[in-house]
C-alpha cells in the first residue's frame, strides 16, 4: 500500500510540473505577441487567405442560397397545389352527392305524383337486389306486408315500363325486366297506332319489335306504348323508342331495334300497378 501511494503522489507531481511548463510557454507566446507582434504576419496571412477563400466561394454560396430559396418555394407550391387538389376533389364529391340527392328527390316527387292519380291501384316498391347477368335480367323489390302485389303486375317508373312481376313472397317480389330475353309486351306505335309485340334482347335496355312486315310505317324515334289489349293493364305506358329500322334479307319482316325508355338501374324506387288505373296514367304528349 505505501508503494502504491507513493506512485500516485509521483504521478500528480509530474502532472503539475507539465501543467506549469505549458502554462509558462503559453504566457511567453502571449507576451511576445503583445509586445513584439511576432505572430502578426502569420495572422495577416491567415486573414488574407480567409478573405481569398470566402471571395472564391461567395458566388457558389450565393447560388446555393438562391437554389435553396427556389427549392423551398417549389416545395411550398407543391404543398399548396396538393391542398387545392384535395379541396377540389372534396368539392366535386359534395357536388355529385348534391346532384344525386336532387335527382333522387325529383324522382320521388314524380313517383308521388304518379301514385296520387290512382293510390288504390298502385304500390310503391324499393329495389333491394338486381341481376348482374345480361341474359337473366331481374330485380328483387321489397314492399309493405300484405300489399296486393301479384304475379303479372306491371312495374313502372316515371318514364315508363320497367318490367313484370313473376314471383311474390310475403313482402318481396321478383320483377322480370322488360329487356330480359324471355320478356314480351303487347305494344302500339304511338304515331300510327300499329300494334305488335316487343321482345327483350337480353342486352342492357335493348328490345326488338318482331314480326313487323316491311311495308308497315315504322320510323326511328317512334314511341312504343302498351296497347292495353286484354283490359288488364292500362293503355299508354311508355315502353321504348325505335332506335333503328333495317331490312331482314332472310324474311319479309323488318328488323326493328328499340331502346327502353326507363332504366331499371338508374333508380331504386318504382311503382307496381296492382289494380285498375286510367289510360291517362302517363302524359303521352311529352313523348312525341
Amino acid at each position: 500500500m505505501p508503494l502504491a501511494s507513493n506512485t500516485i503522489k509521483g504521478n500528480r507531481f509530474h502532472f503539475y510540473v507539465k501543467f506549469l511548463v505549458y502554462l509558462t510557454i503559453a504566457l511567453c507566446f502571449v507576451f511576445l505577441d503583445l509586445n513584439q507582434r511576432t505572430f502578426t504576419p502569420i495572422k495577416d496571412k491567415l486573414s488574407s487567405f480567409d478573405v481569398a477563400v470566402n471571395g472564391s466561394f461567395r458566388p457558389f454560396k450565393a447560388w446555393l442560397d438562391d437554389f435553396s430559396i427556389y427549392f423551398s418555394s417549389k416545395v411550398e407550391l407543391v404543398r399548396e397545389n396538393q391542398k387545392l387538389k384535395t379541396a377540389q376533389t372534396y368539392s366535386d364529391v359534395q357536388l355529385q352527392k348534391l346532384a344525386a340527392t336532387e335527382k333522387r328527390l325529383e324522382e320521388l316527387e314524380s313517383l308521388l305524383e304518379l301514385r296520387e292519380q290512382s293510390a288504390t291501384g298502385m304500390q310503391a316498391v324499393t329495389v333491394i337486389a338486381a341481376s348482374d347477368s345480361p341474359y337473366d335480367q331481374w330485380l328483387r323489390v321489397k314492399y309493405k306486408k300484405n300489399a296486393s302485389i301479384k304475379s303479372g303486375d306491371y312495374v313502372v317508373g316515371t318514364k315508363g315500363l320497367i318490367g313484370q312481376v313473376i314471383s311474390v313472397e310475403e313482402d318481396q317480389a321478383v320483377v322480370r325486366v322488360v329487356s330480359d330475353q324471355r320478356a314480351s309486351v303487347y305494344v302500339q306505335v304511338l304515331r300510327t297506332g300499329f300494334r305488335a309485340v316487343v321482345f327483350g334482347r337480353g342486352k342492357y335496355n335493348s328490345l326488338e319489335l318482331k314480326f313487323v312486315p316491311e311495308e308497315v310505317d315504322i320510323k326511328v324515334d317512334d314511341i312504343l306504348v302498351t296497347s292495353g289489349l286484354g283490359g288488364r293493364y292500362p293503355y299508354g305506358i311508355p315502353v321504348g323508342k325505335v332506335s333503328s329500322v333495317s331490312t331482314d334479307l332472310t324474311s319479309n319482316f323488318s328488323r326493328i331495334l328499340v331502346q327502353s325508355l326507363e332504366d331499371p338501374n338508374a333508380n331504386n324506387s318504382f311503382i307496381a300497378l296492382t289494380g285498375l288505373t286510367g289510360d291517362d296514367l302517363f302524359s303521352l304528349d311529352k313523348l312525341d
